[in-house]
């Protein structure tokens, strides 16, 4: 009994033992199929131009190339956020009117626009008043300053005269900073200026014209620049924009946080030649950088499930793999793993050769 469930034992232990050795087997084939054929189509064998006597045998030189032409994408004229200098109404303001056209370049201390209304000369009066109110407590100051050298005051009372200067000229000193805005004739017209020279711009928006309101912002035309929303894989690859051949944006930052699958991409024009309107779409092209190479489209040609191009080499066709990239007007860019440029590739009669390397692959 004993010896008959050895036996059995014996059997099914024979048995796993073949099943696994054919699965192993099975699984070796394929991977030697595998590799014979990506050898075979790593290796093909140079042929003989003379192969090809009978037929049109034309080359053409490939140009190596550094750049390529990804699908147009629209972009927007603007600026980045905080870069715009903003002045701020001092006052509630009845009336203003502009001098300028929105867009306008203006220098440092132009005349943008005149106001009217009953605060105006009720900030007139505040600002003389502060202005008096500096006058007197900074006189106090300096005398007290003396007494307190040779100690006729108590150090009590400076504090209190100290705190009252200051405070005194802290509010003079805002008002001030307002008043730099501002330009007053004899008559007593009040007007606002340009703090700095660059390109005026309005609200968008009515604004209400009371105190804290934005009157306008002055932007630095180096400050403008173009936004593009392009898909993520298309934004790392950018090199700059073409808008056209006389104007050309160079990237500047590209987001590093994206909105879902795009991200946000600043450029800035090459030239004044681009002549960009703050709010204007344009179209523009993403240019690429790449290490590639052109030739004529007709070269390439495809054999088991890779594209070759069939390089001329004394009196020998070489074949070469290659990665298309895009296209060019009738070129094909394309990389490859060793270097091609300046080198003769086969673009006439290429599906002949193409067929003759099928009916080779049949023997």
């Amino acid at each position: 009994m004993r010896t008959n469930q050895m036996q059995l034992n014996y059997t099914k232990i024979r048995c796993n033992f073949v099943h696994y050795f054919k699965a192993l087997l099975f699984i070796a084939v394929l991977a030697y199929l595998a590799i014979n054929r990506v050898l075979a189509a790593q290796t093909l064998a140079p042929i003989p131009i003379s192969e090809l006597s009978g037929f049109d045998t034309q080359f053409a030189t490939t140009h190596a190339t550094d750049f390529i032409d990804a699908q147009s994408v629209m972009g927007q004229v603007s600026y980045k956020p905080g870069v715009n200098y903003t002045v701020l109404f001092a006052f509630d303001v009845a009336q203003i009117n502009y001098l300028y056209a929105n867009g306008s370049h203006v220098k440092k201390g132009a005349i943008v626009a005149t106001i009217q209304g009953s605060d105006v000369q009720h900030f007139l009066d505040t600002y003389q008043s502060a202005k008096d109110m500096l006058n007197v407590a900074k006189s106090h100051y300096d005398i007290n300053k003396v007494h307190l050298k040779n100690k006729i005051i108590r150090s009590s009372e400076w504090v209190t005269i100290t705190q009252s200067y200051y405070a005194a000229k802290l509010s003079f000193e805002h008002l001030n900073h307002q008043m730099r805005y501002l330009q007053i004739d004899e008559q007593e017209n009040v007007s606002l200026i340009s703090p700095k020279a660059g390109i005026l711009q309005f609200p968008t928006q009515a604004a209400n014209r009371m105190l804290g309101e934005r009157v306008f912002d002055i932007l630095d035309p180096n400050s403008i620049e173009v936004k593009f929303t392009v898909p993520i894989s298309l934004g790392k690859g950018v090199s700059y924009f073409r808008v056209s051949d006389q104007c050309q944006l160079n990237i500047k930052s590209v987001d590093s946080i994206a909105n879902k699958y795009h991200q946000t991409i600043w450029a800035s024009p090459s030239s004044a030649q681009c002549n960009l309107t703050i709010g204007q779409s344009i179209k523009a092209v993403p240019v690429k950088k790449i290490t590639g190479y052109s030739v004529a489209k007709s070269a390439l040609f495809e054999f088991e499930n890779t594209n070759y191009i069939a390089i001329k080499a004394d009196e020998h066709l070489e074949f070469v793999p290659v990665q298309l990239i895009g296209s060019r007007n009738q070129d094909f860019i394309f990389s490859a793993n060793i270097p091609l440029n300046n080198r003769q590739v086969l673009i006439s009669s290429v599906s002949a050769l193409q067929g003759m390397l099928l009916h080779l692959g049949r023997e």
